[in-house]
């Protein structure tokens, strides 16, 4: 999912720093943000951050504050000082989480005179923010892609950004607001009074400044809710090519862009089509099947004669034999018992106080326990410490810690 953009070396407006607000839980997104922020979630077996920490870097933009919050441990101790991604991270905390605007006001004293910001949460790659890091004014990473209700409008004549329009009932504007921003330190004063940045925009632009808008239709992605992740994860998939690292027995066969990382096994006579990817230290099979659009996280165990399809499985995860899972997406350190049943379908999922319809397999969050023989009705919600009893059928969400006999 990521580009190689043209060198900017000869550029004198080309900035140096970025700011990463990376501060929120990311609500809509149901049992998957109990235990670790959006920003960390896993899409191609990396977490939705680490693509914009690397889209930055390919942008030669080494230095980069990341504003944390919500479980900013994982992120920090993921990260850490950015050495092993070719950059240098400071973290600065957003005790409570009033904003866009106020996250940013946190870094004030960390800000060069000119940076770009951007979201934590969304997906963007190194082309698509090419032309913000090169603007000569103020700038705004608008796309047609960021549409609805959960996303801010974009009001653009002739290359300038009229008006930034939060969450329009509808959308009378073409472009959409992916929260990507080049600014000046001048975005500060507008911030000392006003918790949300696209309204401290609105005023500077008001007060007679300009900003550019940069257009993408293709470099920006979000997920707003968990079956958004798989379509990320699918996406993130497609872009891999085939490498084998670790150790197939006879009777394998891998077909099309299959990715094996150091130290996994994959037992005799399994079958997996790309674009799949491993993780380090995995054991599956034998006679495991994993059909296209699937990550696989490290450490895992996969027994034999289980079938996986388009899902995502975290690190760490055991799931037991003769077990099927389609569509589905199991959290880290989840423990999964023989012949368990995750299908497909046509489902409504109560998310946010709405019931939106979808296709979703199950949706299980971290440190889950499944007994075997447990079948989930599509769309199902499983949250984080859960201990479901051999023998169950879920038709109904599993709060977290919950136990059903």
């Amino acid at each position: 999912m990521t580009h190689s953009p043209k060198s900017t070396s000869q550029n004198p407006h080309t900035i140096t720093q970025a700011i990463i607000l990376a501060a929120g839980k990311g609500e809509r997104l149901g049992v998957l943000t109990y235990m670790r922020p959006k920003v960390m979630l896993p899409v191609g077996n990396k977490p939705i951050v680490e693509y914009i920490v690397e889209a930055l870097a390919a942008n030669g933009i080494r230095d980069i504050v990341l504003v944390v919050g919500y479980h900013r441990e994982l992120i920090q101790d993921y990260l850490g000082s950015g050495e092993r991604f070719g950059v240098n991270l400071r973290y600065v905390a957003q005790e409570h989480q009033l904003g866009t605007g106020h996250a940013l006001s946190t870094a004030e004293d960390f800000a060069n005179q000119r940076f770009l910001v951007l979201p934590g949460d969304n997906i963007v790659t190194a082309s698509a923010i090419q032309d913000l890091v090169n603007a000569e004014e103020n700038a705004i990473l608008v796309t047609d892609q960021a549409r609805g209700e959960q996303y801010g409008a974009v009001d653009v004549k002739l290359g300038k950004v009229v008006e930034l329009i939060e969450k329009p009932h509808e959308q009378t504007h073409p472009w959409g607001n992916t929260g990507g921003y080049l600014l000046s330190h001048q975005i500060f004063m507008y911030l000392s009074q006003e918790f949300e940045l696209p309204t401290a925009i609105n005023h500077m632009i008001r007060d007679g400044a300009t900003f550019v808008a940069c257009e993408t239709t293709t470099g920006w992605f979000d997920a707003v809710y968990p079956w958004d992740l798989l379509k990320l994860n699918g996406l993130a998939l497609a872009a891999t090519a085939a490498a084998c690292m670790g150790e197939c027995e006879p009777g394998v066969t891998l077909k099309g862009a299959v990715t094996i990382h150091p130290g996994s096994v994959i037992r005799a006579n399994s079958y997996i089509v790309g674009p799949v990817t491993i993780g380090e230290g995995c054991e599956i099979g034998p006679g495991t099947v994993i059909y296209p659009y699937t990550s696989v996280g490290s450490n895992v165990v996969i027994e034999s004669f289980t079938q996986l399809r388009n899902s995502i499985i975290g690190d760490m995860v055991q799931i037991g034999s003769h077990s099927h899972l389609t569509d589905t997406i199991v959290g880290a350190a989840s423990s999964i018992g023989s012949n368990f049943m995750a299908t497909t379908g046509n489902t409504q999922i109560s998310l946010g106080g709405k019931y939106l319809s979808t296709h979703m397999g199950a949706i299980i969050s971290e440190n889950v326990t499944i007994g075997s023989h447990v079948s989930v009705r599509p769309g199902t919600m499983i949250g984080s410490q859960a201990q479901i009893g051999d023998m169950t059928y879920l038709q109904h969400d599993v709060p977290e810690s919950t136990h059903v006999i």
